[in-house]
């Protein structure tokens, strides 16, 4: 029997680590990493007041980005939102400021963030034109002079910013002028949001030849991250011509309710199809990982959690789902327990590794979807034990059955947040969770040396 169990057994780590690529899927050479980048994103600040984040306060959050976290990997920062302040255009109505207000532009913050070593990500949707666009009646660059005003959509954003038509001429050198223009900024990261606004506007057929214009144009020059999509037909749309997709609602509060409260177990049709994190990164899975795309779990306010278990437990679905890593708190609401939850070497490297895991199953009403398996290296097996619920609960993981390991095999079982080896386990691995906490266990095969006699202090025999 030991080689029907040894065949499983491979037939499992295939399917873990080498993902099929699928049909019509972008591929870029982030898709081809597997994992989001981390990173800094102003929205902490923005929803809590509701307006523009000043120059100072970004010029603080990134000084205390560099200073914190850069050496971490988190090597990027990133505007968010509240942009119909932005109308400040250059001659083909391209906005050149995060707001009209600031002093300094996009150029300048751009190479600020670069002299402290790390890049800039852009927040902005290349289907905007502004209000200042439309009534300066800027030439679209390269479209034989037609001007933004023609190019119009007959639906509007909202009162500062229109849509732009892609059935109209002009419109497809507006778009990806739009994408070369955040290129030649030297941004590396694109946010193009409220997508979902944009498809039921316009249609869908619309809509994928906007995402087909932008991703040609982007190439592998800039990493796309669609924000808000409806993802109808499971994502089949965005797979094709995003790096990332949200795979469910906004971080708002950014409490337990974002992590796994909010309606939890329900599913609509359209954006958001899930309400919080955990729904959202079991459901979409299945589509996520290397070669496939990038699930976005949004950002974490980890200031805005309850304690450091509830902290642990956003991070670390956030690692186990191949999410971007994306700081929300700043330089004033974060302390040193915060930030040492975001300094999580073991943990980080697997982001850097491209890891990406998947629940054993994706029905959210099974508590298996609650444990998270992948692989790493060479056979080697990433565990994440969950309890969303408000009850301690225990859990229990398999060796044969979960990970297609043989009953006979010594695995070693190290926790990945107490940073020590747990002992070797035969057969299964059982630990007590308290309510709102994890466990994310690497799991290999143990050495000769690492079995002394039968046994070991800490071992568990099943």
């Amino acid at each position: 029997m030991a080689w029907r169990v040894n065949i499983l057994r491979l037939v499992f780590l295939l399917l873990l680590s080498f993902a099929p690529v699928l049909a019509g899927a972008r591929d870029s050479r982030y898709t081809r990493h597997g994992t989001g980048p981390k990173y800094w994103i102003a929205y902490e600040y923005c929803y809590d007041l509701n307006k523009p984040m000043t120059e100072l306060r970004w010029k603080n959050n990134i000084d205390w980005m560099a200073e914190t976290f850069r050496d971490y990997g988190y090597d990027m920062i990133c505007n968010d939102g509240w942009i119909e302040a932005a109308q400040t255009v250059d001659a083909n109505g391209y906005i050149t400021k995060y707001n009209s207000g600031w002093v300094h532009d996009f150029s300048y913050w751009n190479d600020y963030i670069e002299s402290k070593g790390m890049k800039a990500g852009i927040y902005y949707n290349p289907l905007w034109l502004t209000r200042t666009a439309y009534a300066e009646s800027c030439p679209v660059k390269g479209a034989g002079g037609i001007t933004a005003r023609q190019i119009t959509g007959y639906h509007a954003f909202n009162g500062e910013l229109y849509w732009v038509d892609v059935d109209k001429p002009g419109a497809e050198q507006w778009v990806k002028g739009y994408v070369r223009h955040f290129i030649d900024l030297g941004a590396k990261y694109l946010r193009i949001d409220f997508l979902e606004n944009y498809e039921k506007n316009y249609g869908t057929e619309r809509y994928e030849k906007a995402l087909k214009w932008i991703a040609e144009e982007a190439g592998d020059e800039i990493f796309l991250s669609l924000v808000m999509p409806n993802c109808w037909n499971h994502g089949q749309t965005e797979l094709k011509y995003g790096d990332m997709i949200r795979i469910s609602d906004d971080c708002f509060e950014g409490d337990w309710d974002f992590v796994s409260g909010r309606r939890r177990g329900q599913h609509k049709d359209d954006w958001p199809q899930y309400g919080n994190v955990f729904d959202g990164m079991v459901a979409f899975s299945d589509i996520a990982g290397k070669g496939r795309l990038i699930m976005d779990g949004d950002f974490m306010r980890l200031n805005r959690l309850a304690n450091t278990a509830e902290r642990r437990f956003l991070f670390s679905l956030m690692i186990m789902g191949g999410s971007a890593l994306a700081i929300a708190d700043q330089y004033d609401t974060a302390d040193e327990e915060i930030e040492a939850v975001y300094k999580n070497e073991e943990l980080l490297a697997l982001n850097d590794a491209g890891f990406a895991a998947r629940p054993l199953t994706q029905d959210l009403n099974d508590p298996r979807s609650s444990v998270w398996v992948g692989t790493i290296g060479d056979g080697e097996f990433i565990v994440g034990l969950f309890n969303r619920e408000d009850i301690q609960q225990e859990f229990r993981i398999s060796f044969p059955d979960d990970l297609g390991v043989g009953k006979s095999e010594s695995m070693m079982v190290r926790d990945l947040w107490e940073h020590n080896d747990i002992g070797v386990s035969k057969g299964s691995f059982k630990s007590v969770l308290e309510p709102h906490s994890c466990r994310i266990l690497r799991i290999r095969q143990a050495t000769i040396d690492e079995i002394p006699g039968f046994g070991c202090t800490g071992c568990t025999k099943n």
